[in-house]
């Protein structure tokens, strides 16, 4: 009888937290299917250029200047700091740098592209926008300028020499 009873409280508790829980997130279940983060998803079967890759693989890429690096923070967190050799494409903002002479000669190019962090979404919406640009070997560095940083890697500021 005690077992039953005891079976019978957690399945209570279970119930009443996945309510409570669904209680609390109901405005981001609501955001979620309106598509509002898909954005942040990549279809594997639509963007198969575009693979996400770890702090020692951005490191090797670096090491071996086998890619270029692209930040696509705002103009003004590229300025207070970025990785060694990278360029700034802001996401959020219109670049002419998509449309001037040197954009056909990078296609062919490994290109890592990074933001601030595991949090910041604008390095995918880049890769994609690059991507729909003929760009084919795209890599966004999922842990961005924040574990660059943390890791004590080469980083330059606008005022270095």
């Amino acid at each position: 009888m005690k077992m039953k009873k005891i079976f019978f409280n957690v399945l209570f508790i279970a119930f009443l937290s996945a309510i409570l829980g669904l209680g609390f997130n109901a405005r981001l279940i609501k955001r979620y299917a309106q598509g509002e983060f898909r954005h942040g998803f990549l279809s594997v079967e639509e963007y198969s250029a575009i693979s996400f890759i770890t702090l020692p693989e951005a490191e090797d890429l670096f090491a071996g200047q086998l890619a270029l690096f692209v930040d696509s923070r705002a103009s003004e967190a590229f300025r207070e700091g970025h990785i060694v050799g990278a360029v700034s494409i802001p996401y959020e903002e219109p670049s002419e740098i998509l449309l001037g002479e040197d954009f056909p000669a990078w296609p062919e190019r490994t290109i890592v592209i990074y933001c601030d962090g595991s949090q910041c979404q604008s390095s995918i919406g880049l890769a994609k926008l690059l991507l729909g640009r003929g760009f084919k070997d795209l890599k966004v560095f999922y842990g961005g300028w924040e574990e660059w940083l943390g890791q004590g890697l080469p980083i330059t500021r606008e005022n270095d020499q």
